[in-house]
């Protein structure tokens, strides 16, 4: 037989199937509308169970039944069913109402659940329908019957087919008139059912949900005594329906219980102190159109006075969008007139490119280039200047907004200490500051101060200080140049004052001391009083704000009190043992003429790099690992390291190492155990000097350990927060490229909104009047998802396995 001839059979077949199995159904269902107008309510189909071995089934092993292990698989003309009884459980519900009983049947397709209202009876047989479930209002009858249908393997039935079905069993069982109502989602159909109003959905396979959105979970009020069912592929567990402010109310209690006991990140902390805001988002689409294709569409566009297909299109375009006018030319009728003042406001597609332009770090001569590769419109820079000003506007006032909310946090945070305002409602709080520049260097023209809380790790105020301005600079050229007059320079010079960006006079280096105190002076109008300073060491910034007010201080008596960040102390034993490495040198002559330089402390088994960095990594450890102690502790440990690493077998200087058996010393340890020390030969790291030159490098260590600088460690503090914005502005604005004020007022005001609540609530596309789109509202939460997640330290991978027992701190 021919292929063709072959397919037409089997295709004629199949129909032929199917058509006898809707035959089938129709005559099943009129059967058991018969039995149950007929039947009669006081005899039970069903044997009743005793208590002994009652079993119940839950609503979701009769929603949850796997479309694949309810299907019938045939062999050989045999069809298996399987009716399956469900065990006792007191606390499992299964249906919701005051339903005793439970009649069930199961076909072949996705389950679906429905119930009915205050039926007397309930009996349902199933053909080649959908598994259905009914439940009875207050029936003590239930029928339960199985039958597998005769159906192609290919046969796949859709959500609407089985909600049509269960309306029409509904309707032929209950005399009541049932209303069901679907509601069709991509992943969710939802059937709903009155005057029961019990809503049932019906998902993708092996998941059906009902009150609570949770996947192979099933809630009900109140549980049924005897329940029937067949073909169940999965048991389930059933939910009893909690009030939605008992959900609010537990979830809220388990979320800050879990908060206290699970190490959070900092980033989510911070995000976490501020209120949760909603965005709304708009579902608007933007859709690209080729010219051609825009046309051909347009060519089936008829007028709607005269029915005429000569509709003339007019376009009129504005920087990247393109307005449409359309009008007909045979009874002149505009169809589609053009907005006015269109071309004189700046539209939404253009500032949005604008924005992403700003946000990714580029600048004028990155965004025509994009544009062009994407064949869209260019704009001039003026006009690329108008749109850069008006969203470095709205970021510098969502900024200011954000930073009046952070400030009342940090009160709030300090009252939790007991650390209350004064008569003016003023608080004193800790702050680390720290300063940036644009470029590296002694010559950059923007210069940044932020000061951060200590305790928050809230950014509560910043400063930008700019000392150029190419408008000043341009003008004073062509006066020097004799293009314009000494009027005209004054002149412009009047109008411009208001409007340059010029803040500063000074070198660079500088700066950092001039935005400290800039914020300094100005924080008592803001109720925050910076009592105490985080820096990195550079005494000329506290030194200048300990010189306010003829040497008064910012707060006229009240002295501001410096702490060091650890991580820079640190640094301070690495530049001081390097310093006093290259310049202890002889200058040995050699026979080319040329002269080699000798070092008297470095070499083998002295002072070198790797030995300097191991010094500086115990110096920060002891520092890191002596917080919140006394000074003597945490001078001991760095001392010990000192002694540790310097000592040999003749003069062992172990007598600030830990003791005990579990102590990080291999020396204290053969004490505590009353063992022979091991010979200091076979110690990593060590160093072993000259008398003098050993003096010289406890010297440093002495004065790195005094008092006083060991005060400002003991809170172990760090400018980690400071290094971590610094590296958020400049991703925003490159530092390989030229910027102007705008781009760093941008870059500082957008990043620091980002790093205080994250990215969902600092974008300023709504503030912006563009709307927010579904799916940059999924890339948000994304991004804030990323930054909120507690990241592991990064530790380096050893080659080998090595005893560190030797070595200082046990590293």
């Amino acid at each position: 037989m021919p292929r063709k001839k072959t397919i037409h059979s089997l295709n004629m077949k199949r129909t032929v199937m199917l058509r006898m199995q809707r035959l089938r159904m129709k005559k099943q269902l009129k059967q058991a509308a018969a039995k149950a107008a007929t039947r009669d309510t006081t005899t039970p189909l069903l044997p009743s169970v005793s208590s002994e071995n009652e079993e119940l089934v839950s609503t979701g092993e009769l929603m949850n039944i796997s479309p694949v292990k309810a299907c019938a698989k045939k062999t050989k003309g045999k069809r298996k069913s399987v009716a399956r009884k469900s065990r006792a459980t007191p606390d499992v519900a299964t249906t919701s109402g005051a339903t005793p009983d439970v009649a069930t049947t199961s076909g072949a397709t996705p389950d679906v659940a429905t119930t009915s209202g205050a039926t007397p009876d309930v009996a349902t047989t199933s053909g080649a329908t959908p598994d259905v479930a009914t439940t009875s209002g207050a029936t003590p009858n239930v029928a339960t019957s199985s039958r597998k249908p005769t159906t192609s393997r290919k046969r796949k039935r859709s959500d609407v087919s089985v909600a049509t079905t269960i309306t029409t069993v509904a309707t032929l069982i209950n005399p009541t008139p049932i209303y069901t109502s679907v509601v069709t989602t991509p992943t969710v159909t939802y059937v709903t059912t009155s005057p029961c109003m019990s809503v049932t959905p019906v998902a993708t396979p092996h998941v059906a949900t009902a009150d609570v959105a949770t996947p192979h979970v099933a809630t009900a009020d109140v549980a049924a005594p005897h329940v029937a069912t067949a073909d169940v592929a999965t048991p389930h567990v059933a939910t009893p329906v909690v009030p939605s402010s008992a959900v609010a109310s537990t979830s809220t209690a388990a979320d800050a219980s879990a908060s206290d006991s699970v190490c959070v990140s900092s980033a989510k902390r911070r995000v976490s102190m501020y209120d949760k805001i909603t965005p709304v988002v708009v579902k608007k689409k933007m859709i690209s159109m080729e010219d051609d294709r825009f046309d051909e569409l347009m060519s089936f566009v008829r007028c709607s006075e005269c029915l005429s297909n000569k509709v003339e299109v007019t376009y009129h375009k504005h920087h990247l969008e393109t307005v449409v006018a359309m009008s007909c030319t045979e009874c002149k009728a505009v169809l589609v007139k053009k907005p006015r003042g269109v071309c004189k406001q700046l539209n939404v597609l253009t500032g949005r490119m604008v924005y992403a332009e700003m946000v990714t770090g580029g600048g004028y001569k990155s965004f025509i280039r994009r544009n062009a590769l994407c064949n869209l419109p260019v704009i001039t820079h003026e006009t690329f200047s108008r749109y850069t000003s008006m969203i470095t506007r709205v970021s510098i006032q969502s900024c200011n907004r954000i930073l009046a909310e952070t400030r009342a946090i940090v009160r709030k945070e300090y009252a939790k200490q007991d650390t209350l305002p004064d008569a003016r409602g003023v608080v004193d709080i800790d702050v680390t500051y720290d300063g940036t520049w644009h470029t590296r260097g002694h010559h950059s023209n923007f210069g940044i101060g932020v000061a951060i809380d200590a305790v928050t790790k809230l950014v509560v105020d910043y400063q930008v200080l700019c000392k150029y301005c190419f408008l000043c600079a341009n003008m004073e050229s062509r006066l020097k140049k004799k293009k314009i007059t000494v009027e005209m320079y004054e002149n412009f010079k009047e109008k411009h004052e208001r409007k340059c960006n010029k803040n500063y006079s000074g070198s660079s280096g500088k700066m950092e001391v001039e935005a400290a105190l800039i914020i300094w002076q100005r924080s008592l109008k803001q109720k925050l009083r910076y009592k105490t300073i985080v820096s990195d060491g550079d005494s000329a910034t506290y030194k200048g704000i300990t010189e306010l007010n003829d040497g008064a201080g910012p707060y006229q008596g009240l002295q501001v009190t410096k702490e060091e960040c650890i991580n820079h102390y640190a640094k301070r034993l690495k530049n001081r043992l390097t310093s006093l490495v290259k310049l202890h040198y002889t200058e040995k002559q050699l026979r080319a003429g040329k002269k080699r330089k000798e070092y008297h402390v470095k070499g083998k088994g002295m002072l070198t790099d790797f030995m300097i960095d191991k010094l500086a990594q115990y110096f920060q450890k002891n520092l890191r690992d002596s917080r919140g102690t006394d000074v003597e502790t945490m001078r001991n440990g760095i001392l010990a390291s000192f002694f540790h690493c310097s000592s040999t077998d003749d003069n062992p200087e172990h007598h600030l190492c830990p003791p005990g058996s579990a102590s990080w010393c291999f020396y204290q340890r053969a004490l505590a155990d009353n063992l022979p020390p091991p010979s200091h030969s076979t110690m990593k790291v060590k160093f072993h000097l000259q008398p003098d030159d050993f003096n010289k490098v406890h010297e440093i260590y002495k004065d790195l350990t005094r008092d006083d600088m060991m005060e400002r460690c003991i809170q172990g503090r760090t400018q980690n927060p400071n290094e971590s914005l610094h590296q958020r502005i400049w991703s925003y604005c490159n530092k390989a490229l030229y910027r102007n004020k705008w781009q760093v007022d941008f870059a500082v005001s957008h990043a620091i909104a980002e790093y205080n609540v994250g990215y969902e609530r600092s974008c300023l596309d709504i503030q912006l009047g563009y709307g927010r789109s579904l799916l940059n509202q999924k890339r948000l939460k994304d991004m804030d998802r990323i930054m909120q997640r507690l990241k592991a330290p990064r530790s380096k991978k050893r080659k080998a396995v090595v005893d560190t027992s030797y070595e200082a701190g046990g590293h």
